[in-house]
């Protein structure tokens, strides 16, 4: 069994208040979540090294908030987000503040993946960073996403993301928050198995933006016990899943 624990972090805004969390409070809100105990964490607006949030290295903090050793950032937007944007080249190349996705991982990763997503030109930069991990089950590849806000386009990038991780010829979890309801995924993802939950949003939620989808294979057959986890910090819950062999 592998638990997978996918949550938009909206770089640390405090739901109670909508001010940025300080590194400590960052810190003390990832406090519950490690009774969950999950082994791989998919996180999307997840700031590194920006001034808003106080330039905390915030992937970094969840990974060794949950004991997870394995860990890559993928940026979406590089530079102060607050100033000029650009598409990443290559994730990692640019050293300073930058904005993006990011896999946690308990188990060693046989391979990470990059790639930027297709949209217009007005709207905010996207990228998949995927990750294929050696779990005691077999293979397994993890994908993280956030997709644009404009369903059309959201629609047309999870079809690219599919297509883009059914070739690593292992099971997929596809995580994140992928701005669609669930009707629409399920049209764009026919084949795969999908968790249900209410993520969105975290106050009081009644809808599934945030989803957990699985391309089944050996080692990874099924999704069970999905739920939703709210948090002190950002206007999405965590959404946990068990993948079964």
């Amino acid at each position: 069994m592998t638990r997978l624990l996918t949550l938009n972090l909206q770089h640390g805004v405090l739901g109670a208040t909508g001010a940025v969390a300080s590194p400590d409070e960052f810190a003390a809100a990832l406090a519950g979540l490690r009774a969950d105990a999950p082994d791989v964490v998919a996180l999307q607006e997840v700031d590194r090294g920006q001034p808003r949030s106080g330039g905390t290295d915030q992937a970094r903090a969840v990974a060794q908030a949950l004991g997870l050793e394995h860990l890559r950032f993928a940026a979406a937007i590089e530079g102060d987000v607050r100033g000029p944007r650009r598409r990443p080249v290559r994730a990692g190349e640019h050293p300073g503040p930058a904005y993006g996705v990011a896999i946690a991982s308990r188990y060693p990763v046989l391979a990470w993946f990059v790639q930027p997503l297709p949209g217009p030109a007005r709207d905010e930069p996207r990228v998949v960073l995927g990750a294929t991990l050696r779990t005691p089950h077999g293979p397994l590849a993890v994908a993280c996403t956030h997709l644009s806000t404009r369903p059309g386009t959201a629609v047309a990038q999870l079809r690219r993301v599919r297509s883009a991780v059914t070739t690593v010829g292992a099971p997929v979890l596809l995580a994140g928050d992928l701005n669609l309801r669930p009707r629409l995924v399920r049209a764009a993802t026919r084949d795969w198995l999908r968790a249900e939950a209410l993520t969105f949003p975290t106050h009081a939620p009644d809808r599934q933006i945030d989803h957990l989808l699985l391309w089944p294979g050996p080692g990874a057959t099924r999704l069970a016990d999905a739920r939703s986890l709210p948090l002190p910090i950002s206007d999405h819950c965590g959404f946990l899943v068990q993948v079964l062999p």
